[in-house]
């Protein structure tokens, strides 16, 4: 087994896990999620409460307003279309999906 496949092979146990919160990103957390360890979001409190702000705000605009671009448009060229309500959990997706074309393997 190479020094490669060695390193490729440790036990999840073994993947420290990321945590995402109101601290950058260091460069080997970014490789490390890419290459497969655990996220979870910060359980710190006030950083809770920051996520939900920002969701009770979004909340309000959908309320008032109907449309948020990019919760319930498209992006760029295509923010004049309309993504309905129940569609608007996907639209994260897709956009990675179209951002990610033509990479090629990883």
């Amino acid at each position: 087994m190479s020094h490669t496949e060695a390193a490729d092979s440790k036990s999840q146990s073994d993947i420290q896990t990321v945590e995402v919160g109101r601290q950058f990103l260091k460069l080997e957390q970014v490789v490390a999620v890419a290459k497969g360890a655990p996220v979870k979001l910060c359980d710190d409190a006030d950083y809770q409460e920051y996520i939900q702000k920002g969701a009770r705000f979004i909340d309000s605009l959908l309320h008032e307003e109907g449309v948020v671009y990019g919760v319930t448009t498209g992006y760029g060229d295509s923010c004049t279309v309309n993504v309905s309500l129940d569609l608007v959990h996907e639209l994260p997706l897709h956009l990675t999906r179209f951002h990610g074309c033509g990479l090629g393997k990883p």
